[in-house]
């Protein structure tokens, strides 16, 4: 999947979210979460610690449409590539769509649930 297909499709997810489920105000980090086969997953925590990434494993707020269906990524790519990916699109949708309540939050990570977070804002 070429990057504009994949970033609009996550764009379509993320609006998806915002119109149908509200966002506690006490969650204040957002972590999109990859897994294998590469998959793309988001979650909510009322604590972001830069120092230990184990904040992402506080699952406080679940969105009904957890996973970002109907994304593929290129069986070529290498993990590193498809995060690199992931890292520019989610960097570019908080800034393209910082009017979404979903996306109000002062922390937003994403990187492989094994392996450390990026931090994109």
């Amino acid at each position: 999947m070429e990057k504009s297909e994949l970033k609009h499709g996550i764009k379509e997810w993320l609006l998806r979210i915002d119109l149908v489920d509200r966002r506690p105000v006490e969650i204040i980090a957002l972590n999109f979460g990859l897994f294998e086969p590469y998959g793309l997953e988001l979650i909510g925590s009322k604590i972001y610690n830069p120092e230990d990434d184990d904040w992402a494993c506080e699952e406080d707020f679940i969105p009904t449409e957890r996973t970002c269906q109907g994304i593929t990524f290129d069986d070529n790519q290498t993990w590193q590539e498809i995060l690199s990916m992931v890292y520019s699109i989610i960097e570019e949708l908080s800034t393209e769509l910082s009017e979404l309540e979903l996306l109000r939050v002062p922390h937003i990570t994403t990187g492989f649930s094994d392996g450390d977070l990026l931090l994109v804002k």
